[in-house]
Formats: structure tokens, sequence, C-alpha cells
């Protein structure tokens, strides 16, 4: 099974997908390398794939749904993250 990113890797790699055109062709060519290249200290970064992307979407398109596609990833870390509870002491 593959290991969720943390929320700093996910907000990092859309961040420089809808603003920077150098990731964004590092990205294409290999998303593993690309993620790496953040300097993220995150093990989930080597579950990623190190094919290419066939296709990207531009930037301004993951600038206007960066809020949609951040939400559908951590929610996918969901069943990974137990909710835990602080109960105060009686």
């Amino acid at each position: 099974m593959a290991k969720q990113l943390s929320e700093k890797t996910i907000d990092a790699v859309l961040d420089k997908l809808s603003t920077d055109d150098d990731f964004r062709a590092s990205f294409q060519a290999n998303p593993r390398e690309a993620t790496r290249s953040l300097g993220i200290d995150d093990d989930a970064i080597d579950s990623l794939p190190d094919a290419p992307v066939a296709n990207l979407a531009d930037k301004t398109t993951f600038a206007k749904s960066r809020g949609v596609v951040r939400k559908q990833l951590l929610d996918a870390r969901a069943p990974f993250n137990p909710i835990t509870l602080d109960m105060p002491d009686n």
C-alpha cells in the first residue's frame, strides 16, 4: 500500500504546479524526482510514480482548483490518520 503524503508535501507540490514552469516540466517527466527535489523530509515521496505524466492541467487550472485538489488529497489520508480525542481527567 502506498504511503500518504504529508500536508506539507501536498501544499508544496500544489504551489509549484500552479506557479513554476520548471517544476511542472520536471513533475511531468518524473513526479517522484520532482517532488524529492523540494527537499521535504517525507518518506511517502518514495511511493510516487517515476513514470511520466501524460497530461498535466495548466497553471491557472491548478491555481483555481487548488483548494479542491488539496481537500481530496488530504481526505484520502483520513483512513490512515485515526482521530484521537483528549478527554479531561475527572
